[in-house]
C-alpha cells in the first residue's frame, strides 16, 4: 500500500533538508510576492518561490554587513545535489572577500571584450578599403576616386577595351587582396602578391601598390585598424622592384 503524500504545510522560518517533494509542496501564500525555503545541508541555498509560482534556487549570504543574492536557476533544469554545490563554491567565494556578483561582471566584461577583439580580428583588407574610399570620395578627384574603385573589381562584365582579348573584364590588382585579413598582410603576403602583378599588368599594378601603401598608412592611424594593421608591409624591397622602374605619368596619385 502506498504511502499517503505529506499535505502539511511547509514551515518556512525553519530550514528544510530539500527535496523533490518538499519544494514541490512550497508555495507563496496569498499576499506575498515570494517567499524563501531555506536548505539545512547547505547554508545559504534557497529556494525562491514567487506568487506566480515560479521556483528557482538562489544563494543568500552576508558580505561586509550587505546580503548578497544570486539566483542559480530554474529548480526544473537543476538538480537539488547540482544547486548545492554551486552554493558551496559561492560560499567559498564570499569566504574569501570577494563577491560573486562583481565577478561575474568581469566575466561578462572580458567575454565581450574578447568578442569585440575576435570580430575585429576578422576586418578584410576589403572591408577597411571600402571605409577608406568612402572616407576620401570628397576630398579625392573623380579620377582618384575611379582607380581605387577599379582596383578592388571583380571582373568578369562584357566589354570591348580593357579585356586583353577576353571579352570581359579582368579583377582589379587589388582584387586579390580583399578576402585577406588585415592582421594577415603581411610583407610576404604582398611581395607574393606584387610579383604576380608586376609581371602581368606592371604600370597598372605599380599604382595599385601606391595605393596600397596610401591605403596601409590610413589605416595605421585609425583606432579601429591600427593595432592590426602593419603599415611597411608593401614596402620592401622585394615588393618594389617586382614593378621594375616607373613609368612617367601625367596624373598623380592623391593620397
Amino acid at each position: 500500500m502506498a504511502r499517503p503524500k505529506n499535505q502539511a504545510p511547509v514551515d518556512l522560518s525553519i530550514p528544510h533538508d530539500l527535496t523533490v517533494g518538499i519544494i514541490e509542496r512550497t508555495s507563496c501564500p496569498a499576499g506575498k510576492q515570494q517567499v524563501f525555503l531555506r536548505d539545512a545541508k547547505s547554508p545559504g541555498l534557497r529556494v525562491r518561490i514567487t506568487s506566480a509560482g515560479a521556483k528557482s534556487f538562489v544563494f543568500e549570504a552576508k558580505l561586509n554587513r550587505n546580503t548578497v543574492r544570486r539566483t542559480i536557476g530554474d529548480v526544473r533544469a537543476w538538480t537539488i545535489d547540482a544547486a548545492r554545490a554551486e552554493a558551496n563554491r559561492l560560499r567559498v567565494t564570499l569566504d574569501s572577500g570577494l563577491d560573486p556578483r562583481v565577478l561575474d561582471k568581469q566575466r561578462e566584461e572580458e567575454a565581450k571584450l574578447d568578442k569585440a577583439k575576435e570580430l575585429a580580428r576578422a576586418v578584410t583588407v576589403g572591408d577597411a578599403w571600402k571605409v577608406y574610399i568612402a572616407e576620401r570620395t570628397k576630398t579625392w578627384r573623380p579620377r582618384t576616386l575611379a582607380d581605387h574603385v577599379r582596383m578592388i573589381e571583380p571582373g568578369g562584365r562584357k566589354a570591348n577595351r580593357g579585356t586583353r582579348g577576353r571579352g570581359i573584364t579582368v579583377p582589379g590588382p587589388i582584387y586579390p587582396l580583399l578576402q585577406v585579413r588585415l592582421v594577415d598582410l603581411t610583407s610576404e603576403v604582398v611581395e607574393r602578391w606584387a610579383k604576380t602583378q608586376g609581371e602581368e599588368r606592371p604600370t597598372f599594378g605599380r599604382l595599385a601598390w601606391r595605393c596600397l601603401k596610401a591605403f596601409l598608412n590610413w589605416a595605421s592611424t585609425e583606432p579601429d585598424y591600427k593595432h592590426l594593421v602593419n603599415a611597411q608591409a608593401a614596402s620592401t624591397r622585394k615588393t618594389r622592384e617586382s614593378f621594375g622602374k616607373p613609368v612617367a605619368r601625367k596624373d598623380a596619385l592623391e593620397r
